[in-house]
């Protein structure tokens, strides 16, 4: 039998250390190991030591297993790891920092990508990881993610950044292909987060810090404080409730823009206001507000079963900057801005989901009912804005649109292990699924998309140029691309493992299911093993395949928006609009109704511990995915004009849509280290480093529609492939050292992301980016038994990503928009919990 314990550690996570830190991580070594080296000799090794002995069952219905003993890669991090990441606080950051194969980035997008932001496991985006919360599915956002040389564009994947730290446990992630076991969106792996079960005490927390200066500012300011507390709920029984709160300020990488704001005075001499400091993006990280509320409950019922429930609630509100708009352009009226104006695209959402089931064992058979129902909200809007076209009449604030999604999941679970006369029982388990799924989108204020026909009257600088359509700073929905869709999915699975030989260990997984809509019906299996050479080294591989139906969202999501782009190497302004299948400019286009994309995994590794001290794990994956789905480029050029005209729209659009454009192959190889040094009583040092090789490769592209090619266009151009092989690092390292004195912890964390580029149209616009370190320090220090403070730093050294190298006249942050790390620089801060 396995210990069923939690645990302080992680694959790859404990904190970093490099070139920088080394001497001092050496010294430190160095001092301790010598003032601890004799009892160290006779002294347990602390807790951390049975790092590997966690029970988790996700990966694997057929026995629960350690992590250490998992026949598939898996990581655990626990809620004192949670704590320590100052600025990285939210889920998807501490995802991102603590696993080396997990890609969270910080985007400098001026909607709500910089809010719900992109994120993903394994070089794919997190549409193709699967999330639960207590094994049981979590649904999704209803933002899509629409963030320019992302690799999960039109994804609405699920925000676990609603879900308040302060009520979690544990968070497992399993890195491998799972959708034979869990379905849909499984393809590169899967993310249970666990939540705190305890039926008495609790913890408080309060985060503060800021961001360095820049340009002689600073801002980035973040305040959040969460808590939790357990009670008993009849005999054996619990309820354990949570909040979050935060309140984050702005944060901007702007430099000056250049070029003539103003029109030449009468007797053409230039404005005086050109002399106006001309720092005037207002885009970065934004003013944002959330609240959470959590709760997680079980009570034991009669004949052996237990009821269980949980539920989160959460509401955040947002502010984002946007490009200045001159008052020399077609975007201004002068009446409403005579200096110009930054409008603001700002967020309301609304989200919750609740679970009730019930569990127990019956005649040997383990059983689990349970429903759980989610809805996400979102009302977007902007405001210090204007529709140009409207001229004088224009509203200077709109709401733009709302969208809305909405899942229910029922499951039926069971299991049983049966005696067949070998060394482990046979463990069978099987059940069924339907989930029900809902997107809509409604369009906004008609004066957001009206078009007003204004035109610059005689005798100003632009007499007789109509003005430009639509809110500024703003995603628009016209009635037209208001949508509604949903479907049902019926799933059933079945799961068995056994153990021919003592050492060897084999799972067969199969799952059928059917969706009634156009992503049809899909067989999928996974076969896993696992050798024991002896009780320190292991082999593990699986081959599996898998599918991921479009979402909801890809399918019927359309809008128009006012932005800048690089087209040909030059930031420039443009009037963007998604399209969809079945629509006058869809079809005209060549767009078609999405099928499901089709996956193929493979992996193969090794695990070696020596001891309680070392552990080390080694895993080789390759996913194939046919038929991924993706954003075509920008449609341009007299075709696409003719048959917008044609369709009453403005001849000046830039057209995408949603295509299975490409097939795509991923290799890569993961190792994760641990090594724990006792240094006597209450005293040790974990040392860990973690590394990713992850490239993904373009094999195929879908043929080009006649449509397209009878414009002389490409569906999937140059700049749009390297979205896809080019954007992400192919390497990432995480180093880390964790030093515990007693009531005094030290951790360092430094992590190297491999160089990236952003291709363009041409290779005269390619831009490249060098390999950066970044490096985290967390100090804190046990007042108390129940008090404990910290001081700490993310990006202590303030390291930037290399500039862009094409020219801007603009004033945009002149850095990469997808840096792997982000551009915001260092942020220091303070925390201060109390436990009880």
């Amino acid at each position: 039998m396995h210990n069923n314990k939690v645990i302080r550690r992680t694959s790859s996570i404990s904190l970093s250390g490099t070139f920088r830190w080394s001497l001092l991580s050496s010294a430190m070594l160095a001092a301790v190991s010598i003032g601890h080296a004799a009892q160290a000799q006779n002294s347990p090794a602390p807790a951390e030591a049975d790092a590997e002995s966690t029970i988790v069952v996700i990966g694997n219905r057929s026995r629960a297993t350690t992590v250490f003993e998992s026949p598939a890669p898996i990581d655990v991090i626990d809620e004192s790891q949670l704590a320590t990441l100052g600025a990285n606080s939210s889920l998807r950051d501490a995802l991102g920092v603590l696993l080396p194969s997990f890609n969270s980035l910080t985007v400098s997008s001026s909607s709500w990508n910089s809010v719900a932001r992109p994120a993903g496991l394994r070089g794919l985006g997190g549409s193709h990881v699967l999330v639960l919360v207590n094994g049981k599915r979590r649904h999704n956002s209803s933002l899509l993610n629409l963030s320019t040389g992302s690799v999960d564009q039109g994804s609405n994947s699920v925000d676990i950044d609603l879900i308040p730290a302060a009520a979690i446990k544990r968070i497992e992630v399993l890195r491998d292909g799972a959708a034979a076991q869990y379905g849909s969106d499984a393809i590169a792996g899967v993310i249970n987060i666990v939540l705190k079960d305890a039926a008495q005490g609790g913890t408080l927390s309060l985060n503060a810090g800021q961001r360095y200066s820049y340009r002689g500012v600073s801002d980035g300011r973040n305040v959040e404080a969460g808590g939790n507390i357990g009670f008993r709920l009849g005999e054996g029984g619990f309820i354990n409730i949570a909040a979050n709160a935060k309140d984050n300020n702005h944060a901007r990488r702007a430099i000056p823009a250049t070029g003539a704001f103003y029109y030449p005075l009468a007797n053409g001499q230039p404005d005086p206001r050109e002399n106006r400091d001309k720092t005037v993006f207002t885009g970065g990280l934004p003013d944002l507000r959330a609240l959470t509320l959590l709760y997680n409950a079980e009570v034991p019922l009669s004949a052996g079963a237990t009821f269980y429930s949980s539920s989160t609630w959460s509401t955040r509100e947002a502010t984002i900057g946007q490009n200045f708009r001159r008052p020399n352009s077609t975007n201004a009226v002068l009446s409403i801005f005579p200096d110009g104006y930054a409008p603001n695209y700002t967020l309301d959402e609304k989200d919750f989901q609740v679970l009730a089931g019930i569990k127990g064992e019956s005649g040997g058979w383990t059983w689990d009912l349970s429903s759980t129902y989610g809805e996400n909200r979102t009302r977007n809007g902007s405001t210090d804005s204007l529709n140009a076209s409207l001229g004088d009449a224009s509203p200077t604030e709109f709401w733009t649109f709302t969208a809305k999604f909405a899942q229910w999941t029922n499951n039926v679970d069971i299991s049983k292990g049966i005696d067949i006369g070998l060394a482990e029982p046979l463990k069978i388990s099987f059940g069924a699924e339907h989930r029900y799924e809902r997107f809509q989108t409604i369009a906004g204020d008609p004066e957001s998309y009206a078009n007003g026909f204004y035109r610059y009257p005689a005798g100003t600088p632009l007499a007789g140029r109509y003005a430009t359509i639509g809110a500024q700073g703003a995603i628009v929905l016209t009635p037209e691309d208001a949508a509604k869709l949903s479907r049902n999915s019926y799933a059933a699975y079945i799961d068995i493992g056994l153990n021919p030989i003592p050492r060897w260990f084999v799972a067969l997984a199969g799952r059928a299911e059917h969706y009634d809509d156009s992503a049809g019906d899909t067989v999928n299996g996974k076969f896993t093993t696992r050798f024991d050479f002896t009780d320190n080294f292991a082999f593990r591989g699986t081959v599996s395949n898998g599918f991921r139906a479009p979402a909801l969202a890809q399918s019927a999501f359309a809008q128009t928006s006012n932005q800048y782009t690089t087209v040909n190497g030059v930031q420039t302004f443009i009037t963007a609009k998604s399209v969809r299948p079945g629509t006058a400019i869809g079809d005209a286009l060549g767009a078609k109704a999405l099928t499901p994309e089709k996956s193929f995994n493979l992996s193969a590794g090794f695990t070696y511990k020596l001891g309680t001290r070392l552990n080390l794990s080694i895993d080789a994956y390759q996913i194939k995915l046919d038929d991924r789905i993706a954003q075509t480029g920008y449609l341009t050029g007299a075709g696409v004009s003719a048959i917008l005209v044609a369709n009453g729209f403005d001849p000046n659009y830039s057209v995408r849509y949603f295509a299975n454009a490409i097939d795509t192959r991923t290799r890569g190889v993961e190792a994760v280290l641990n090594y724990l040094q006792p240094l006597g009583t209450d005293k040790s040092l974990r040392l860990t480093a973690g590394y990713n090789y992850n490239k993904t490769k373009i094999t195929r592209v879908a043929d080009n529609p006649q449509a397209l090619a009878a414009l002389n266009l490409t569906l999937f151009d140059r700049q749009a492939q390297g979205y896809i092989d080019r954007n992400l690092p192919r390497t990432k390292l995480i180093l880390g050292q964790d030093l515990t004195l007693g009531n005094l912890k030290l951790n360092l964390r430094e992590t190297r992301y491999g160089k990236v580029a952003f291709l363009g149209t041409t290779a005269a616009t390619d831009q490249f980016y060098g390999a950066k370190w970044i490096a985290d320090i967390d100090l804190s220090f046990q007042a108390t038994k129940n008090i404990n403070v910290a001081i700490g730093a993310n990006n202590f050294f303030d390291t930037y990503p290399d500039k862009n190298t094409l020219p801007d006249t603009n004033g945009f942050p002149p850095y990469p928009a997808q840096s792997p790390f982000g551009f915001y620089g260092g942020y220091y801060y303070g925390r201060l919990s109390f436990s009880f």
